[in-house]
């Protein structure tokens, strides 16, 4: 009796009025949360934040499950961007947006999170600590030995990667050391941040650089050394007594899908800094254009 009466009142409802009803009632379906976000959102970048897109990923279909983050591997900072513009991922993650030469037209960058740069070994390695000094001489190859006498293994980064330019920022000492290690033949040059990380955890006594949220959020076997008795986390960048960091964004497009706004405004909103707390940043909200 009821489903008639109420066809009843459709029937002398104008077609006008009831079409209204009917579109603001889809409209407030569609806006309700996990609803209306039936979509895909491709992210590719930078490898040290592939892990930590994973998790946010994981945390964002849990609030939209018909959302679904889809992670495209080995891009890297540089074909992160290149794939952007050219529509084939919604966001690309990149440490390197504010002094990106390439012209990003009408691209946001939203900053979302600072990790410590660290200086990384095997878990299973004694050493603990580094000073500015110790890091000259390795990488100037003065020195080629752990405290402990065993053999170290220096794994270097490409001369145009954003390791090597943090690692040349540290001192004009530092910048020189580098340069001469890249330009030794023989040296183990790691391509990629998955790369390094997979190189690090092999190659008994290396020694190289990644950052931590890498570590933690892919759960490696590696650890951050302390730098001059400090030891890298989200609180000590944050109150500037460990000063090597990485700052890492998210790129959209000028014209992003309503789900790759809703994943940017998950990795701002309150959860979102939790997790990234828990993966080692600091995390912060501000947005920058490129």
């Amino acid at each position: 009796m009821t489903h008639l009466r109420l066809m009843m009142s459709f029937e002398k409802e104008p077609l006008t009025a009831l079409f209204l009803r009917l579109l603001t009632a889809a409209m407030l379906f569609l806006s309700m949360p996990g609803l209306g976000l039936a979509a895909t959102i491709k992210i590719g970048g930078t490898g040290g934040a592939i892990g930590t897109m994973t998790v946010l990923g994981e945390a964002f279909s849990k609030v939209h499950p018909q959302a679904k983050a889809i992670l495209v591997p080995g891009l890297g900072s540089g074909g992160g961007r290149k794939a952007l513009m050219g529509g084939a991922i919604d966001i690309a993650v990149t440490s390197q947006a504010e002094k990106d030469s390439e012209k990003l037209d009408g691209a946001i960058a939203t900053l979302y999170g600072r990790s410590p740069f660290i200086f990384a070994t095997s878990k299973k390695n004694p050493a603990l600590n580094l000073t500015t000094l110790d890091l000259v001489d390795l990488w100037s190859l003065k020195r080629t030995t752990w405290p402990d006498g065993s053999r170290l293994r220096l794994i270097l980064r490409p001369a145009t990667d954003s390791d090597t330019a943090l690692l040349k920022s540290i001192s004009p000492a530092m910048a020189e050391a580098v340069k001469s290690a890249l330009a030794r033949e023989g040296m183990k040059i790691a391509l990629s941040d998955s790369d390094s990380a997979d190189t690090l955890e092999t190659i008994e006594g290396a020694l190289g650089t990644s950052s931590l949220a890498l570590i933690i959020s892919e759960k490696r076997s590696l650890k951050a050394l302390a730098v001059n008795g400090v030891t890298p986390s989200p609180r000590t960048i944050t109150d500037g007594t460990y000063p090597y960091f990485k700052s890492m964004y998210l790129l959209t497009g000028p014209k992003p899908s309503q789900a790759t706004q809703e994943f940017v405004s998950f990795v701002r909103s309150a959860r979102g800094r939790e997790i990234l707390g828990q993966l080692g940043h600091w995390a912060v909200e501000r947005k920058i254009s490129p």
